[in-house]
């Protein structure tokens, strides 16, 4: 299997779709070509993780809020659900596997606006504890630079409960939070890592929410799961988190 080509062939085939659903709109209905784009996000996840994991959208409820409404909610099918219709859930903390945020396309004030919101959505979910529950934000497009893209990131993070585990801006940007230094993933390291990767950014950030919500296997199958020659040559910035900056 050509792990490259398949990354690069999900991201050719996202565009396709885009360019479709514009035409057949042709601008008319703006609010349903996003909504659209949100349900091929959870379908291509939807091939790929067990169905141990349910894709859908929906909100997350404590006995202290709610989250706002999120686009591609991940939850455990092991888990009792608040409230079910069709691939729309309201469940509580301990139930999510994951959550992301899909837009059409970021400029740098967007991504600050989106990455607020998802670091108070997550953060609801994580205190509850649920820490490996991931975050994730993805893009179709960017009118931003890479660097403030990564900026919005970081500073959306004031503590580890709010951090944006990944992100894809484009068809080039992907941003990924290390917990731990890589490559041997040894000490503390806390910090997001800027990669530019032409062609590549939609394959990485679906198997990397695929990887934290499946590590065991893709552990064993790194060989299967991710290009050969790794995305570290290709990083061109990197952020501390704001809670390892202060602690020194």
């Amino acid at each position: 299997m050509d792990v490259r080509a398949y990354f690069e062939s999900l991201g050719l085939e996202l565009d396709a779709l885009k360019r479709r659903v514009r035409h057949v709109i042709a601008g008319a209905h703006w609010q349903t070509d996003g909504e659209w784009k949100e349900s091929v996000i959870r379908q291509i996840l939807r091939r790929h993780l067990p169905a141990s994991a349910v894709v859908g959208r929906g909100f997350v409820v404590s006995h202290e809020s709610v989250s706002t409404q999120i686009d591609v909610l991940i939850r455990d099918a092991s888990k009792p659900v608040v409230f079910s219709d069709g691939d729309l859930a309201c469940v509580t903390p301990d139930a999510v596997l994951g959550i992301i945020e899909v837009k059409s396309s970021i400029a740098a004030s967007q991504c600050r606006d989106a990455a607020l919101k998802l670091a108070s959505n997550i953060e609801l979910v994580r205190l509850h504890p649920n820490s490996k529950a991931i975050a994730g934000l993805f893009s179709f497009e960017s009118t931003s630079s890479p660097e403030a893209i990564l900026s919005s990131v970081a500073e959306a993070a004031t503590t580890w409960n709010q951090r944006v585990d990944f992100l894809a801006a484009g068809g080039s940007t992907f941003v990924k939070y290390w917990h731990l230094q890589p490559p041997d993933e040894r000490r503390a390291y806390e910090t997001w890592h800027l990669y530019q990767m032409p062609g590549l950014s939609a394959g990485y950030f679906v198997h990397n929410v695929i990887d934290s919500i499946c590590p065991e296997s893709t552990l064993t199958n790194q060989q299967v799961w991710f290009p050969s020659d790794g995305k570290e040559q290709h990083l061109v910035d990197t952020r501390r988190s704001l809670w390892a900056t202060s602690a020194g």
